[in-house]
This record gives C-alpha cells, sequence and structure tokens, in this order.
C-alpha cells in the first residue's frame, strides 16, 4: 500500500491495517525463533558439559589404543623369543602316506 492509499484510509481500516501487521509480524517472530532452534540443533549445540564427555570418551580410547599395541608388542616380543629357541630345519614335513619302493 503506497502513502497517498494509507492517508484516504478511514480510522477504523487504518486500525485494522494495524491488527493485521501486528498477527503477521508475531507469527513471523515465532518463526524466527523456531529457526533458529532448528538451526542450533543443526549445528550440534555441543554444551560445555557434552564436550567434556566426548574429551573424555576420546581420551579413553586413546589410552586403550596404546594400551592394546602395548601388549601386541609384548606378545610379538614374547613369540619371537619363543621360537628362537626352536630348531629349524629346511626338510619338508612328512605327510604319513609315503611308499616305500
Amino acid at each position: 500500500m503506497t502513502n497517498k492509499e494509507l492517508r484516504k484510509l478511514k480510522r477504523s481500516e487504518l486500525m485494522e491495517v494495524l491488527y493485521y501487521l501486528k498477527k503477521e509480524n508475531e507469527t513471523l517472530q515465532n518463526e524466527n525463533e523456531s529457526l533458529k532452534q532448528q538451526l542450533e540443533n543443526a549445528r550440534g549445540g555441543i554444551s560445555s558439559e557434552n564436550l567434556e564427555k566426548i574429551i573424555d570418551a576420546v581420551k579413553s580410547a586413546a589410552e586403550e589404543a596404546i594400551r592394546g599395541r602395548s601388549d601386541e608388542e609384548s606378545a610379538e616380543e614374547k613369540n619371537s623369543d619363543d621360537e628362537s629357541g626352536k630348531e629349524t630345519t629346511d626338510d619338508p614335513p612328512e605327510t604319513g602316506n609315503r611308499e616305500d619302493g
């Protein structure tokens, strides 16, 4: 609506326009709040408490991985020590289906 059209309106018509504009404004503000909330949720909205939980979980996983790697290295060292004490031969293993003759 142009200024000229607004000037020609009666007081009651202006009040009606104001009422609908105010109602539309409230609707848009509610929609804006809803969209802000959705955006925050989409970003992950990580609170400091949740961030601390994530950090603790990562630390625990890293410690377990390091512990697991140490256990594997210990097992490999033990296996290599056990194998160094065994006698090795270049003869193929016998199958038991050998014919003499």
